[in-house]
């Protein structure tokens, strides 16, 4: 394994770790990091427009940087005030990729082929998301709790793939 990769790997374990261990802690200071990061992007894509000249073919970066940069002031404001709009918005990214796992069932349950692991793919994103929509400031800490075993599962997987070795099934 390459150190890099496995650079990554302790990385997305020490997150997940993080998130499971302190997730209360995680969602307070989430507005202000995320906040940050949206508005540092937003001058990124600005500056990069201006850079090309103004190009009208590269609009798309312009107002996607306005977009960021204002979303990550007000969450930088807002502090504890903007979690109810990011679980918002967690929960629909989450509806999204719990309808492309549903989608991945029916094609696989057409073709023949075993499908539960996108029918429980598609239950657990779905009914946690559906909760983050309802309830987005008391569900919060559970989806980052949730994000960190992810993260963790993520890098047992990484693991696993990239040094077949380590598989205990050998």
């Amino acid at each position: 394994m390459r150190t890099d990769e496995t650079h990554t790997i302790h990385f997305f374990t020490c997150i997940g770790l993080l998130c499971v261990i302190f997730p209360r802690q995680i969602t307070a200071g989430l507005p202000y990091i995320l906040g940050g990061t949206m508005a540092v992007a937003g001058i990124t894509y600005i500056a990069a427009y201006f850079r090309s000249h103004a190009e009208a073919d590269r609009s798309t970066e312009l107002a996607s940087g306005f977009v960021l940069l204002v979303i990550g002031i007000l969450c930088v404001f807002h502090g504890a005030g903007s979690i109810g709009p990011l679980g918002t918005t967690w929960a629909i990214i989450g509806i999204r990729k719990a309808s492309r796992s549903l989608s991945a069932l029916v094609q696989d349950h057409s073709r023949g082929m075993g499908a539960f692991r996108y029918f429980a793919e598609f239950l657990v994103r779905f009914v946690f998301s559906v909760m983050l929509l309802f309830y987005p400031t008391e569900k919060f800490e559970t989806h980052i709790m949730l994000l960190g075993l992810e993260l963790i599962v993520v890098s047992v997987r990484l693991t696993k793939n990239l040094s077949p070795s380590l598989d205990l099934g050998e």
